[in-house]
Order: C-alpha cells, then structure tokens, then sequence
C-alpha cells in the first residue's frame, strides 16, 4: 500500500510539474517571439534614417556571442551586414537549425526562431534568436523534476509506511485481544483505549459478532441439554416397553396395544425432529423465493373461523377484529404456520373460559398483528426467553409439547423481518407482530 501510495503521488507530481513545464516553455518562446519583434520594429526605424547596416554592425560588435541573429541582405540573397548565413526567401516567421544559421554550433541552442521583414528596395531584413534560454530552462526544470518526484516519492513511501505500520499494528492489536476473548483467556468487550472512528466502528462490529457467536453457543449448548432431556423421557419409555413385550407372554391383543404405544413414542420423537428441520430451514432462509403478495386480512380471518370451533370444543372463545384490504409479501405458508402456533398455544396454555382476539389493524408504523388471550399469561422475565428452542415454562416437562412452537414462531418473522413483541395484559398475554 505505501509503494501504490508512493507511486501515486509521484505520478500527481509529475502530471503537474509537466503542466507548470508546459506552461513556462510557453511563455519564455512567447517572451522570445516578442523580443524578436520588438528588435525587428527598432532596426525597421534605423532603416529610414539609412542607419541600418552601421546599427547591426553596432549591434554586433556588442553581442559578439549573444543570442541574437542579424541579417540585411539585397535582393539576390547576399549578405551586406550580420552574422547569418541564411537566405531568406519569403517574408515572415522561419525555424532552422543553429548550424545551417550561424555556421556553428552553441551551447544548449539547437534552432534559431527567425523572423524575415522586406524591405524597400528588395532588401530583406531578418532578425533571430536561438533557443538557448528554453535549453537552459528545460535543463534545469529537469533536473528539478527529478529532485522533486524522487523527493515526493521518499515522502509518500516513509508516511505510506508510518501510516501502514500503525493501521497494521492496530489492526493486530484487535485481532490479538478477539483471539484471546473467543480462547476464553480474556473477558470481552474489546475496548480501545485509542484510536480513529473506524477503528472504534470495527471494534463495535466485533463486538456484536462475538456478542452474536456466545448467544449462538449458549443456544447450542441448551438445546443439546434441552434434546437430552426431551428425548430421554419418550425414548426410555420405548425402550421399557419393548423390553417387557421381549420377557412377558402376551397375547396377540396385549402384543398389539403395546405396538401401538410404542409407535406413538416415535411419533413424538419424530415430531420433535421434525419440527428442528422446519427451524433450520427457516433460518436457513431456504423459502425466500417463494414470497408473494398475499391478502393478510383474508389470512388473519381465515385463521380465526379455522380455530373457531376448536377452541369451542375445549370451552374458550375466539373473536376477530380484522380490518380488511391489508396486504403483505411473504411465503403465505409460513406465515400461516406462524398464526396457527400463535393461536394453538393460546388454546392450550390457557383455562377454561379465557377469550382469545384475533386482531390486523393498520397504524402509523405499519400494520400490526395481534393474538391476545385473557388467560394467565407469561412472567414479563420470560418474555425473550420463550422463542429459544426448547423453552418451556413447565420445568417439570410434564405437560404435553416439545417447546418449539414459539421458536419456529420467531424463525418465520425473523425470516420475514416481522418485529414480534410479547406484551402483558394483565390479565392475559398479546403477541404482537408489526409487519413492515
């Protein structure tokens, strides 16, 4: 990074000293164009009075070895004063090279700029000066822009290389003190005592990731308690009742009851997996392709009349406040799933009696969703705690479920990005889903 650097800024560098060159190469062969001219309209003056060959030979004897070239010639090109050995031609601005000028050559001059005037009587007058001062500029403005880019290229590696070495040693220093917290030999968070924004940000960002992979563990680490403890109870009871199908004589019918029990053991088991993969392939985000616009109104009353008479069966009563025309995009499976846990616990996890609402209003902050019950509800502790995997507020596990129906719950409205919210009623409990 610090050598791109380097040469970065050296190739800025040179981009403007060349325009700077540009421009002053430009102005001294203005200012050399002008100077010509003006010498040119002086001698033109001395040809009037009839002083033009005494003036360049005056002239001459001053600049001996100067920059500047005269010629007054007749009509048939043949020198009559100066120091040239050109022949003009024709009248205006004329480049040649110094030899083919002068006879010799000058030091840094390779071309004389002349300029060839008539004048009367077929004479020509002609008025150079080579390009010595340009030769000597662009020598120096060389050797300056070879100073000047090597010099520029020493300071952008030396801060290149300062600045890399403190971004690497903070960046070390970060990835040091992340290792030692994920090893376990050092108490997160990562703080920085010092450093930039970005820096502060990244530390921020880790510190959530890590944040992220603890809750992950500790999950893993209770859901393998959790299927321990869930699956030891069916799978004991199979096992004792195989074994005393294998020691006792029985008949056909006994034999067959025994079956029976044994196969609703498995059922349970496997419900329990199965109900694992439907979570892992929520938030695996496998059934986003499938999301289509749906009428959630329709949904949220087809879900009501559905349970209707199920909780009347069981003696509680289902109500719906539902506004109609409200729409949502999303897998209308999944989101069915989602209500029928919401409101199969409702029925079950509450007495005899309790009246459960089925409400889909539309609000400022977009529309919410409701199942609200007026049963005992859930200890406001426990309200994040419910939609772990394996959560159950039975310590005992003595009551019929697995825990995972609120888990799958927070599965498909993470999927969804549906803000679930658990409120209390007092009496009762509300499950509140914003769909945004």
């Amino acid at each position: 990074m610090a050598v791109l650097q380097a040469m970065l800024f050296a190739c800025v560098v040179a981009g403007l000293f060349s325009l700077v060159w540009h421009e002053i190469h430009t102005y001294v062969a203005d200012q050399l164009h002008i100077a010509v001219q003006v010498e040119t309209a002086s001698l033109r003056e001395a040809a009037r009075d009839g002083m033009l060959a005494p003036q360049i030979r005056q002239r001459l004897s001053v600049k001996q070895e100067g920059a500047d070239y005269y010629l007054l010639s007749n009509e048939d090109g043949q020198r009559i004063a100066g120091n040239l050995l050109f022949h003009p031609a024709a009248a205006g601005w004329q480049r040649v090279p110094i030899h083919d000028a002068i006879g010799i050559h000058a030091h840094h001059a390779t071309q004389v700029d002349l300029l060839v005037t008539p004048l009367d009587g077929g004479h020509w007058l002609t008025v150079g000066r080579d390009n010595r001062d340009i030769g000597e500029l662009d020598e120096d403005l060389g050797r300056y822009f070879f100073v000047s880019v090597g010099a520029a290229m020493l300071f952008a590696l030396l801060s290149g290389g300062i600045a890399g070495h403190v971004f690497v040693k903070s960046v070390d220093s970060l990835s040091a003190r992340a290792e030692r917290i994920v090893a376990g030999e050092e108490a997160g968070p990562l703080r920085l005592k010092r450093g930039s924004e970005e820096f502060v940000q990244l530390a921020a960002r880790l510190n959530r990731m890590l944040e992220r992979m603890h809750t992950l563990m500790e999950n893993m680490r209770q859901v393998s308690n959790d299927i321990a403890h869930d699956l030891r109870t069916p799978l004991t009871r199979l096992r004792q009742r195989l074994e005393s199908a294998c020691e006792e004589q029985h008949g056909p019918a006994r034999q067959r009851q025994t079956i029976e029990r044994c196969i609703v053991e498995v059922d349970q088991v496997l419900a329990t997996f199965g109900a694992l993969l439907r979570i892992s392939r929520v938030q695996a985000r496998e059934r986003r392709a499938g999301f289509m616009p749906m009428d959630l109104s329709e949904l949220f009353t087809s879900m009501a009349e559905v349970y209707r008479p199920v909780a009347e069966d069981t003696g509680r009563i289902v109500d719906a406040n539902i506004q109609p025309g409200l729409a949502f995009k999303g897998d209308r499976a999944l989101i069915t799933q989602m209500l029928a846990n919401l409101i199969e616990n409702a029925i079950h996890h509450t007495p005899t009696g309790t009246r459960i609402t089925v409400s889909l209003i539309q609000t400022m902050q977009g529309v919410v969703g409701c199942i609200e019950d007026t049963g005992p509800g859930i200890p406001s502790q426990a309200h994040q705690r419910v939609f772990n995997r394996f959560v159950r507020l039975d310590s005992s596990r003595t009551s019929p479920g697995s825990g995972l129906g609120l888990a799958l719950v927070a599965a498909i409205a993470q999927l969804h990005r549906i803000a679930l919210n658990l409120a209390d009623r007092r009496p009762g409990l509300a499950v509140e889903m914003r769909f945004t």
